[in-house]
């Protein structure tokens, strides 16, 4: 879903919810403070946690920021909030193909050598169909 602006926002979620309040109380700080910290009002950090609105990417990256979540909770909360499918989550949470990923994408990464290792992953999904795996 899109907001107006044309930013991603997901839909109410009560399994946005418990995630939230699980990784709030298991860093041990309030509503008031995730919500001052991450510059909403606590009001909206409420209904968020009951499951009773939906929030905004950049929103949701803000609450990450403060919670200060590794990459697998992130994705977990991605997921919860329904920016991210299982299926994708899953691949991401894999920590090297998620290094591979942001080298594939790296600003820095010149488009020769982003081509050089294309082609070492095509030759490891080859060599995995030649030893009998479905690959899709």
């Amino acid at each position: 879903m899109t907001s107006a602006d044309g930013s991603l926002v997901s839909g109410p979620s009560e399994q946005l919810g418990r995630v939230l309040v699980r990784l709030r109380d298991q860093r041990g700080l309030s509503q008031k403070q995730v919500a001052d910290l991450a510059e909403i009002s606590n009001s909206t950090l409420s209904r968020l946690e009951s499951g009773e609105r939906g929030v905004s990417r950049e929103v949701l990256d803000r609450i990450c920021a403060v919670l200060e979540l590794d990459r697998h909770e992130e994705l977990n909360l991605l997921t919860a909030a329904g920016f991210l499918n299982e299926d994708a989550a899953r691949i991401l949470a894999d920590d090297e193909v998620a290094q591979i990923a942001r080298l594939l994408h790296a600003p820095a990464v010149l488009p020769e050598d982003a081509g050089l290792l294309r082609q070492y992953i095509r030759l490891a999904i080859a060599h995995a169909k030649a030893l009998g795996y479905r690959v899709e």
